[in-house]
C-alpha cells in the first residue's frame, strides 16, 4: 500500500485529518473523526465526504447520490418497476399512487424527522397520496416507495396487522427490492435495515425476514391476510 492509499484509509473522510483518537465508519467503510461523526448523506446514510452537496439548509447529499437523483421519468421508471416486482410475487397493488416530494424540514413538520416516506389518509379521489423525501438517489428512493406500496396494499385488502407486523412486512418488501436490485448502495440501505434496533421497524422486519426464509413468501402473504 502506498502512502496515498494509506492515509486515505486512515483519515476523515469529511475533513481530511488522520484519525488519531476516535474514529466512526458506516455501512460503505468511509471513517470519520469524532467531531464528524454526525456527517451522514441524507439520502444514503454514508458519511457524506469533501465533496458534498448541500442541496438545502441542513441536507448534505454524498456525490454518490447526488449523481443519481432521478428525474421525473426516473422516479416513473422506479415505480413501475416496483409495481411490476410485487405484482410478479402475488402483492398486485392497484390503486394510482400520487407523489409528493417534501423535504427533511417539511417532513418533520408534516409527520416526523424519523422517517422518508408515509401514505396519506383516507385516500383521495385520485388515489392514495405518498409523501416522500426529495433528494433521494434512486436505489434509496425505491427503499422508500417499496415500503409504501406495501401499506397501500394493506389498506386495498383491509389488513390492520399489529404495528411491528405492519412496518416488518412493509420492510421486508424494502428488503427484497433492494435484492433485486443489488447495487452498493441498495446493500447499503439493508445493512442499516439489519441494524435496526426499534422494536416496530427494526425487530418486526426480522420477524418477518426469518418467517419469509423458513417458509417463503406466499406463506408470508397468507400469514398477513389472517389479519383480515
Amino acid at each position: 500500500m502506498n502512502l496515498r492509499s494509506l492515509l486515505t484509509n486512515h483519515s476523515c473522510n469529511v475533513c481530511g485529518k488522520i484519525l488519531l483518537g476516535i474514529a466512526y465508519q458506516d455501512w460503505s467503510g468511509n471513517r470519520v473523526c469524532k467531531e464528524h461523526n454526525k456527517c451522514f448523506c441524507s439520502s444514503c446514510g454514508r458519511y457524506y465526504g469533501a465533496k458534498a452537496t448541500e442541496i438545502v439548509s441542513g441536507e448534505w447529499l454524498c456525490e454518490n447520490c447526488k449523481n443519481n437523483l432521478p428525474d421525473k421519468a426516473g422516479v416513473e421508471k422506479t415505480v413501475s418497476y416496483i409495481r411490476t416486482f410485487y405484482k410478479q410475487h402475488g402483492l398486485e397493488v392497484q390503486s394510482h399512487v400520487v407523489l409528493k416530494g417534501v423535504t427533511a424540514a417539511q417532513m418533520a413538520r408534516l409527520y416526523s424527522s424519523d422517517v422518508r416516506g408515509y401514505v396519506e389518509l383516507p385516500p383521495s379521489s385520485d388515489g392514495y397520496h405518498i409523501i416522500v423525501r426529495r433528494y433521494l438517489a434512486r436505489a434509496v428512493l425505491a427503499m422508500v416507495l417499496s415500503h409504501e406500496l406495501l401499506h397501500v396494499w394493506q389498506y386495498e385488502h383491509h389488513i390492520y396487522p399489529p404495528a411491528a407486523i405492519c412496518e416488518g412486512f412493509c420492510n421486508l418488501g424494502s428488503y427484497l427490492i433492494m435484492q433485486s436490485i443489488h447495487t452498493p448502495t441498495a446493500m447499503g440501505q439493508i445493512e442499516l435495515l439489519n441494524g435496526d434496533t426499534d422494536p416496530i421497524y427494526g425487530e418486526g422486519f426480522r420477524t418477518m425476514r426469518t418467517m419469509y426464509e423458513q417458509n417463503g413468501l406466499p406463506a408470508v402473504i397468507a400469514y398477513m391476510k389472517s389479519f383480515r
